[in-house]
């Protein structure tokens, strides 16, 4: 069985995956030095489009209490300090 924080990362990489995919692939974007593949290093450009606006929303307002209950589960593990 896996733990809950895996299953719940499985859940929120299935919910974002391909958002914002403009239907062009990767090794074409960075052919033609498109935007995208130079801000992402030409290394996995779709997908990390994707992710930097899964994220981007996740940082707004209305989703404070989701970020404090997934990031204060995880905190603790800092080993940072």
């Amino acid at each position: 069985k896996s733990d809950p924080l895996t299953q719940l990362a499985f859940l929120f990489s299935a919910l974002v995956h391909d958002v914002d995919h403009t239907g062009i692939s990767n090794r074409q974007l960075v052919l033609e030095s498109d935007d995208l593949a130079i801000l992402y290093n030409d290394q996995s450009v779709a997908e990390q489009r994707s992710l930097a606006i899964a994220f981007s929303v996740l940082k707004r307002g209305e989703f404070d209490e989701l970020r404090r209950v997934l990031f204060e589960t995880t905190s603790g593990d800092d080993a940072s300090g």
